[in-house]
């Protein structure tokens, strides 16, 4: 099979296989997308349907609660004649109803709007029953009305006088094409559910409207319930496939003070009628298909034409000058890569020629060379006694380095084992979370030392100050990392503790303005200091509990707070606590650091961090996280739960690094908080 027809073969596929992949995708994402489309279509009809049906009874319900507090009907002074006026004065104002009754505490109808029934008693059945025995003041159900003899939907409520003593039930009656026409501007609105059979059922499967069946109202179940008690049971699904029908299932819920009556909406509708968009498309998108592989075969011709020509003249070249014929050079003028390769096969030629004739010149120096390699044999010999020698020296030298090591292989162990034993020291120092985790258990702690001890430290603790209680929280970033940088995070620790815990401060300015005092202090940093760097960087936070007011401030340590998906940095001032520059020289009284106020509210999210985490290396050019690629990660992961959160940040930084095989630069820590309700 020569390169021509492989050519042709491997565009054939390469078209084939592309447009099949293209319809494939095509026709499985138009599919779900008409999927949805029709689901939310559907459920919005049904919801559209159920909430007017909702609020319908709601306005009856509130009309019949009206009623019964009407002081006529509850005035227990007025005779019949009175109370039928009041029944029909009232009917005149609700137009909407079928009839109004009024009822003795014995379920003996004394006055109606219509006249039907005075003087009968009703029998203790649907609505009378909740009534009766005490279970409702107010209530409603569909049923066939006794005195109208067409089904209706009842509502009745208590009437009671001033005393509170029942004097009679007043009941309304509604058509039921109240309901019916709810569903008919559903269908006169959507082409689609013109093509739906729609049933309302009760929550024993009793049908209360059904566009197929509107006989069986009230009469009749549902003629399949094993279907219905299906749909009660996976009522999570937006719609189940049955047969040869897509079936939409819609519970009733509450409507304001409306508790419902778990009546079920069920639409189905024909699944040849949904999809028929997705068929049409289907063999739209094929038709396309087909013609753009046609036309792509026949330009696979010509193309592997124009390739496999000159391919096939350079293997015939190449074959020639493997069998020695130098001269055989493809005469090839094209400028593209093909033309470049059938030039180099000319160079090439002229570099063999070339170099057969330096081969030969070779030869001769060669067993030259040789004559002289026998003469060094015998000095390498006499060299070779002088190396054992040597090499035995050397041996006697490698024994007293192995002492060497060993010892300090000991000495390391024995300051490894002193670091790890500060290290245990330094962890005990900072706060446990417990104070912490009672207010704000929706919180982490990202501490990731760079060597065993850390210069970044976390710091709070609860403080109660004029009878309230307060909440102070400091993230810390001493200079250096390691031992030194441990030394400064417990000098750090404990001056927080002595001017907040013990010293009662718990402005964050001041706290800050007097920790740098105090460091400067206890490291002798005046100005006649030498050029000292020794200091750190602090972010502090104060939250009054009872009201959630905090205060913030920082030095060189800024503050990142997201509410309601939105971004904000509290930048910190620009001025580190402690150490000694010739700038600082001239400012060691003057430092004046800036507090900031933030009215907390729930689900806010706010962050304290080192510079750790965005100073580190990697990526694949080596090159630090930086600032903004760690904001707009906080800002892709915020609203995950903050255990999460956490993970995503130390996985997110430790494959950073991988990439270009970096170290942990500097110590890192970063603490993040989500306000919650306050448990106090």
């Amino acid at each position: 099979m020569n390169i021509y027809i492989k050519l042709v073969l491997l565009c054939l596929f390469m078209v084939v296989f592309t447009g099949g992949t293209v319809f494939v995708f095509v026709d499985y994402e138009s599919r779900k997308t008409l999927e949805r489309q029709i689901t939310a279509r559907i459920e919005k009809q049904s919801s559209f349907a159920i909430g007017n049906i909702d609020r319908f009874i709601y306005e009856r319900v509130t009309d019949i609660q009206q009623l019964s507090q009407d002081p006529i009907l509850a005035d227990e002074s007025i005779n019949q004649a009175e109370l039928t006026d009041r029944i029909k004065e009232l009917q005149l104002k609700n137009g909407m109803y079928k009839s109004i009754s009024f009822f003795d505490p014995t379920r003996l109808r004394l006055a109606d709007s219509r006249n039907l029934n005075i003087g009968k008693t009703h029998d203790l059945t649907t609505y009378w029953e909740k009534i009766d025995e005490g279970q409702q003041e107010v209530t409603m159900d569909i049923s066939q009305s006794i005195s109208l003899g067409i089904p209706v939907m009842h509502f009745a409520a208590v009437v009671r006088n001033d005393m509170g003593t029942r004097v009679g039930t007043v009941v309304t009656r509604a058509d039921l094409s109240w309901i019916n026409s709810i569903f008919e501007e559903s269908i006169a609105t959507d082409s689609l559910m013109r093509n739906a059979n729609i049933d309302l059922l009760d929550k024993e499967g009793t049908i209360l409207y059904s566009n197929t069946n509107p006989d069986g109202v009230l009469k009749e179940k549902y003629h399949d319930m094993e279907l219905l008690t299906y749909f009660a049971e996976n009522n999570k699904e937006k719609y189940h496939l049955f047969g040869n029908k897509i079936y939409f299932y819609t519970l009733e819920t509450d409507y304001l003070s409306y508790a419902g009556n778990n009546w079920i909406l069920l639409i189905a509708l024909p699944e040849d009628v949904v999809y028929e968009p997705i068929y049409d498309l289907r063999k739209q998108i094929a038709v396309t298909l087909g013609l753009i592989i046609l036309v792509a075969s026949l330009i696979a011709f010509v193309v592997a034409r124009l390739f496999a020509k000159p391919i096939l003249s350079l293997t015939a070249s190449a074959k020639e000058m493997g069998e020695g014929n130098l001269e055989a050079v493809p005469n090839i003028k094209s400028k593209d890569e093909i033309g470049k390769l059938a030039q180099s096969f000319g160079q090439m030629a002229n570099k063999l020629k070339a170099k057969m004739r330096e081969q030969d010149k070779l030869n001769i120096e060669l067993a030259a060379i040789n004559e002289r390699i026998e003469s060094k044999y015998v000095q390498i010999n006499e060299q070779k006694v002088e190396i054992e020698l040597s090499k035995y020296q050397i041996e006697m030298q490698n024994s007293a380095l192995g002492e060497a090591f060993k010892e300090i292989e000991k000495q390391n162990k024995s300051i490894t084992s002193s670091i790890h034993y500060a290290e245990r020291i330094q962890r005990s120092i900072l706060p446990e979370h417990d104070i912490f985790n009672r207010y704000f258990p929706n919180s982490f702690v990202l501490y990731k030392p760079r060597d065993i001890v850390s210069g970044d430290f976390y710091w709070f603790d609860e403080i109660v100050k004029d009878g309230k209680r307060h909440l102070l929280i400091a993230v810390g970033d001493c200079t250096g990392h390691g031992v030194p940088g441990g030394f400064m995070s417990m000098l750090g620790n404990n001056l927080l503790t002595t001017v907040v815990t013990i010293g009662g401060e718990i402005e964050p300015a001041i706290v800050l303005e007097e920790v740098d005092y105090d460091i400067r202090k206890v490291l002798h940093q005046n100005k006649h200091s030498e050029n000292s760097q020794d200091g750190m960087e602090i972010a502090l936070c104060t939250i009054q509990l009872d009201t959630l007011k905090m205060k913030y401030a920082g030095a060189h340590r800024s503050l990142y707070f997201f509410r309601n998906g939105e971004f904000t940095e509290i930048k910190a001032d620009r001025a580190s606590l402690g150490g000694v520059s010739k700038i600082r020289k001239k400012k060691l009284a003057n430092l004046q650091l800036t507090t900031h106020e933030i009215q907390l509210q729930k689900d806010d999210i706010f962050y304290l961090f080192s510079d750790g985490y965005k100073d580190q290396f990697g990526g694949e050019l080596g090159r630090v996280f930086s600032s903004k690629r760690f904001k707009n990660l906080l800002y892709k992961i915020h609203q995950k739960p903050m255990a999460h959160q956490m993970e995503i940040l130390d996985e997110e930084v430790m494959a950073w690094s991988k990439i270009s095989n970096q170290k942990q630069t500097d110590d890192i820590i970063v603490l993040g908080v989500k306000v919650g309700d306050l448990n106090l």
